[in-house]
């Protein structure tokens, strides 16, 4: 009978291994699927006087092929891959936008200096005139377009950047629930769901591609625990903590996200801790790349515009009028805390166009106890102030003046060139008023020394050391190196990223090659078992003959 029953336990090992075997072909395609194994054991046996007798063979159980310290490592080379791929996907849209040969501010700006010169040597000439005019109305909407252009990829920016948030709480939801499944299984059998460890894996590969995190298992229960960079968790067992996105108090423009904890207070998160996933990519990008393309652009548009008018108010037009501003491009605007307890606001105006400095400002009024009203940069360094001659505070070339009751710790913030070149406009509606003349006698018609200021503007240092098309071109090659180099670190970044993922398909990985070998030896397996049975069946019937 021994011998049945070793035949029984190699019959039902072969099956099982079949079975195993099987379903490795079938998935072999499987994204995220982790190659099984089965691990057999002997069953046991018996000493006797004339020696030891095995029980035969038994199943110890199915193991998935598996490494967390490779993963790991798959985990930390996607997260930085996916933030310079979700980087190089915006920022190639603002080098697209500056790269066009044909239509550009460099073009436009050009256009406006021939324009000028073909005006200086005939003054009167209406068409001269006109076509200056036109120049000047084309440089400032290429100027409202560049700045459309990254106005509507901000708002990308955000939506992708609510989009991503979305995907990590949905993704920590999932978790947790698959936490609370395999934790389930594991409590009822002792043994854990492969097919749940897969998919945990999946969602683990989901969810740091969104946001880098770090994952701690349970080798025992299969259970995780994930992490953000900074410590914060996301989740713990069954329970899973979320992120929310919602417009600045600071800036209603901007999107930031905070981490709810478990009390339901939403705290802010660094963005600049956050640096790896799509997210740390969004945020680099916006707060980086972005910002100082339309900060260039911004202050571009503000020097020559500024410049501009200060040579056209100082001449005389057709008719010998003063001449008056060619473009208007507005007033700065101090934005007001959502947070404020008071209901202050800012006048604010430029005292020296010049010095302005293209950068993001705070503005805190400390309370009567204190110096009143605190400018500090995005850094922390406080800014000097001076009073003017009305009671406006002064500093950098921006001056204002408080409206309405401030609250202590009550904060604006103020960027001096934010939406210039977005509301830049031709102050003048016809090409007679352009201030050619440097004499009030409108006889003079040949007069043309203004007129010649103008021209001269296309070689001056308006901004540090660079003339108007020189600044643009810095603009234009500031995007492309940081283009440059964004591209060969997502290239290198993919390439480590390959390889460790070669790894870990060297690991977990089915070989149908491999599995075909498994095939054929554990049919044979089989077969050699069914000949048992049917050995010990012929003795069976053998000894049921005698008489």
């Amino acid at each position: 009978m021994n011998l049945m029953y070793l035949a029984q336990s190699g019959l039902s090992s072969a099956q099982s291994a079949l079975n195993v075997v099987g379903n490795n072909l079938s998935n072999a395609m499987t994204p995220g699927y982790s190659r099984q194994s089965i691990m057999l054991g002997e069953a046991g046996g018996k000493a006797t006087g004339i020696g030891f007798f095995g029980y035969g063979v038994q199943i110890n159980g199915v193991q998935r092929a598996y490494d967390g310290f490779i993963n790991n490592q798959v985990r930390g080379a996607a997260g930085e891959y996916q933030a310079l791929a979700g980087r190089y996907e915006q920022l190639s849209q603002i080098d697209n936008m500056l790269g066009d040969d044909t239509v550009n501010l460099s073009v436009s700006m050009n256009n406006i200096f021939s324009a000028v010169e073909k005006m200086s040597s005939d003054p009167v000439n209406q068409a001269a005139r006109q076509e200056t005019l036109s120049q000047l109305r084309a440089t400032a909407y290429q100027y409202q377009s560049s700045s459309k252009s990254l106005n509507g990829l901000e708002k990308n920016t955000n939506t992708q950047i609510t989009q991503s948030v979305d995907d990590i709480n949905a993704s920590a939801e999932q978790l947790a629930k698959l936490n609370q499944q395999i934790s389930k299984i594991h409590a009822q059998t002792g043994t854990v769901p492969l097919d749940l460890l897969d998919h945990r894996d999946r969602m683990l590969d989901t969810l740091n591609g969104q946001i880098g995190v770090r994952v701690i298992e349970n080798p025992t229960t299969g259970c995780v625990d994930v992490t953000m960079a900074n410590g914060l968790p996301l989740v713990n067992g069954d329970r899973a903590w979320s992120l929310e996105a919602a417009p600045s108090p600071e800036n209603p423009n901007k999107i930031v996200v905070s981490y709810v904890d478990a009390s339901g207070n939403a705290l802010a998160l660094d963005e600049q801790k956050v640096t790896t996933g799509k997210l740390g990519g969004l945020f680099k990008f916006r707060n980086q790349d972005l910002e100082d393309a339309r900060n260039q652009l911004n202050m571009l548009a503000l020097q020559m515009a500024n410049r501009f008018n200060e040579v056209n108010e100082a001449g005389y037009d057709l008719q010998g009028n003063p001449g008056g501003p060619l473009f208007t491009f507005g007033e700065p605007q101090a934005l007001v805390n959502g947070n404020n307890a008071g209901d202050a606001t800012l006048a604010v105006s430029y005292s020296d166009i010049s010095r302005v400095q293209a950068q993001d400002y705070i503005i805190t009024f400390k309370g009567p106890e204190k110096s009143d009203w605190q400018v500090s940069r995005r850094d922390g360094s406080e800014v000097p102030t001076t009073t003017g001659p009305d009671g406006e505070l002064m500093f950098e070339g921006m001056a204002f003046k408080p409206q309405g009751t401030p609250r202590p710790n009550d904060s604006f913030m103020l960027n001096p060139v934010a939406g210039v070149a977005d509301n830049l406009s031709v102050a003048i509606s016809d090409g007679s008023q352009i201030a050619a003349s440097s004499s009030a006698d409108a006889d003079e018609e040949s007069n043309n020394e203004n007129i010649k200021k103008l021209i001269a503007i296309k070689d001056e240092a308006l901004l540090g050391k660079a003339t108007l098309t020189e600044a643009y071109a810095s603009l234009v090659s500031s995007v492309g190196s940081a283009m440059t180099a964004l591209k060969a670190n997502a290239t290198t970044s993919a390439k480590a990223l390959e390889a460790v993922r070669y790894q870990q398909q060297a690991v977990s990985g089915v070989d149908i090659n491999e599995e075909y070998i498994n095939l054929q030896m554990f049919s044979q397996y089989y077969q050699a078992n069914a000949q048992v049975l049917q050995t010990a069946t012929t003795l069976f019937d053998t000894i049921l003959s005698i008489r």
